[in-house]
């Protein structure tokens, strides 16, 4: 029964949901060990026998990253109320015939085994869902796949397929096949990369057969923990309003003004007090989200992404483990939003002063060291730009000065294409938190964002998407803005487009700039452009889309995930700006919950720090 003791493995409920987990917990390195042969620690090698030798009422089985080579022929009768099973990362090399009598199961995971061949009795599996195959050793699979009736999602890329069932032509229910690089040499109309619409409009035509909602439940309370400033035994939220009007009219108080160097002046935001925390804080959470939420998909294809997911079932607890994916524990945000906080933590230790050469200390040193006190390891995997910047030796001392001297050097060199290599979203994944202080003055909001944005990113592209963002919060942030609007809407997204126009001058780059601004829907971004995809405008390009698309938090975060490519930094900066319009208070609750709780920890006590410089109650 392996070297793992049954009684080690206690159930846990889950959505109401008996769950038995046997899969082993892997990180980066142990992954690599896997998947060169090595057994990782405590895997096992046979299901233990009180799990064969007796019935149970288990719903979810996850036996992954182990070291099986066979299943019992008993298992679909001693658990007949499995719906799904994950039995990837073993190596198995057959499955029993009485597969097919797991009549409830609608997700099974086989990927990354030693199949050869599928049962036929798989077509007997009524209520399959999704069916993972990939990276096996299969060379036919079932004639009448087809016939299953509720099978919509199919992956058997890296096989050694001689073609795919034409019965599945026939198919009323399938909708994504993944059937890419394949390992057998077979024309491309039977195996190909051009995606689920190519391979079923093929198989169609060989059979003839041409063929969300605000789920926010109760508000979110952030936990406001305040400093000394704005002292007030009252709790009565009408008397923290008033105490803050009157600390914003003390202009001549030196001591309140030392405490709150960042409060607005009186006239700054029609936004109430705990309205204007709202915001803010949820604009800071929502990037977290964005970034947390959209590692999901990072670097798939739409129709990968459209296998792995259901968009309306997006959660933490679901994200694939592959080799990218395994960096990073469910929950957790990436190197886009820990951007975000190196920029706060430089204001918070500033004063509210933003400069350039504390930033680019931060930076370098979270480059290779990431945040200790969270116990990240380092160092990070940060994009091209920022990786050249910071290992110049004379960085530390002129961020701007080694920023612009690569910038000019990939422009003399002249090459086809690598005018955008530089040109990428490093810096506008960062921009939003600059939108937050001075949101009432947008040429020093303007001003902030170029500073921060030449410690890394010298390229106008950068500078004019960055300044399109951070304008867009502050806007928000004046409390001017009505998200119903479209009036509005197209208000605050010119006034974003020609701030961030200024400074541009080449005209190939304004034309392509202006042409961002036509977008309409998430279609308009084109996310998985070839060479573009990591390109500065694709987030601010996915804001505005997101903006005119009115849609809820959750709508569109989940919709820009969908569509794969670089998720995570464009969910990143829509999560800041349509948290900003919809404020902490309603986040998608579960989203919010479900960030690790020792980050959220973390960062709380730096959003309290930044309220309180604000003089916000």
């Amino acid at each position: 029964m392996g070297n793992v003791e049954a009684h080690d493995f206690v159930p846990v409920r889950d959505d109401e949901r008996k769950e038995l987990d046997l899969s082993r917990k892997v990180n980066p390195q142990l992954y690599e060990k896997h998947m060169n042969g090595e057994a990782l620690p405590g895997s096992l090698t046979e299901l233990p026998w009180n799990i064969v030798d007796s019935i149970s009422l288990y719903e979810h089985l996850d036996v992954s990253f182990n070291m099986l080579t066979q299943i019992p022929v008993e298992i679909p009768l001693r658990l007949p109320h499995l719906n799904y099973v994950d039995l990837s990362h073993n190596h198995l090399t057959s499955l029993p015939h009485s597969f097919g009598l797991l009549f409830h199961l609608q997700t099974l995971l086989l990927n990354h085994n030693n199949l050869k061949h599928i049962p036929k009795s798989f077509i007997h599996l009524v209520k399959l869902e999704k069916l993972d195959l990939s990276f096996n050793e299969l060379v036919i699979l079932p004639d009448e796949l087809g016939s299953m009736e509720k099978l919509r999602k199919l992956n058997v890329c890296h096989n050694y397929l001689q073609g795919i069932p034409p019965s599945l032509g026939t198919s009323k229910s399938i909708k994504v096949i993944l059937a890419f690089n394949n390992k057998s040499e077979l024309p491309p109309q039977c195996i190909c990369d051009e995606g689920s619409e190519a391979i079923l409009g093929y198989l169609r035509r060989q059979v003839h057969n041409g063929y969300v909602s605000r789920d926010y439940q109760t508000l979110n309370i952030f936990k406001r923990v305040r400093g000394n400033v704005l002292q007030s035994a009252v709790a009565n939220p009408h008397s923290a309003r008033a105490q803050y009007v009157q600390e914003q009219t003390r202009t001549s108080n030196t001591t309140s003004r030392i405490r709150t160097p960042l409060r607005p002046p009186v006239d700054a935001t029609k936004l109430e007090a705990d309205e204007l925390m709202d915001k803010i804080t949820g604009m800071i959470y929502g990037a977290a989200i964005g970034d947390a939420i959209g590692i999901a998909t990072e670097h798939l294809t739409q129709d990968e992404c459209e296998f792995h997911y259901d968009k309306d079932k997006l959660g933490y607890q679901y994200i694939l483990q592959d080799k990218h994916r395994v960096r990073w524990q469910k929950g957790d945000w990436t190197v886009d939003f820990d951007q975000v906080i190196l920029v706060l933590e430089s204001l918070l230790s500033w004063a509210g002063v933003i400069d350039e050469l504390d930033f680019a200390q931060r930076l370098s040193y979270w480059c290779y060291n990431g945040f200790p006190e969270l116990g990240d390891m380092g160092p990070n995997l940060v994009c091209n730009t920022i990786a050249k910047v910071v290992s110049d030796g004379g960085y530390l001392q002129d961020p701007h000065g080694v920023s612009r001297a690569l910038w000019r050097k990939l422009r003399d060199q002249g090459e086809a294409g690598c005018q955008d290599y530089f040109a990428d979203n490093g810096a506008v994944v960062r921009a939003a938190i600059l939108g937050v202080p001075h949101f009432h003055d947008f040429k020093e909001v303007s001003q902030n964002s170029v500073r921060i944005c030449q410690a890394t990113h010298w390229d106008s592209r950068c500078q004019a998407s960055c300044v399109v963002i951070s304008t867009l919060i502050a806007q928000i942030l004046q409390g001017k803005f009505d998200p119903k609007n479209s009036s509005s809407i197209e208000e605050i997204i010119n006034v974003s487009k020609e701030m961030g126009k200024q400074l541009l001058s080449d005209g190939n780059q304004i034309k392509d700039y202006l042409q961002q601004f036509t977008v309409n829907d998430f279609d308009g971004v084109r996310v998985g452009e070839p060479n573009r995809q990591s390109y500065t405008f694709k987030p601010m390009t996915a804001a505005i889309a997101a903006l005119r698309l009115q849609q809820d938090f959750k709508t569109a975060i989940s919709d820009i995930v969908m569509r794969g490519a670089d998720s995570n930094s464009n969910a990143c900066v829509i999560g800041a700006v349509l948290g900003c319009i919809c404020g902490y208070s309603q986040l998608p609750k579960a989203w919010l919950d479900g960030l690790r709780r020792r980050e959220v920890d973390w960062l709380d006590v730096k959003v309290n720090a930044l309220l309180d410089m604000m003089g916000i109650p």
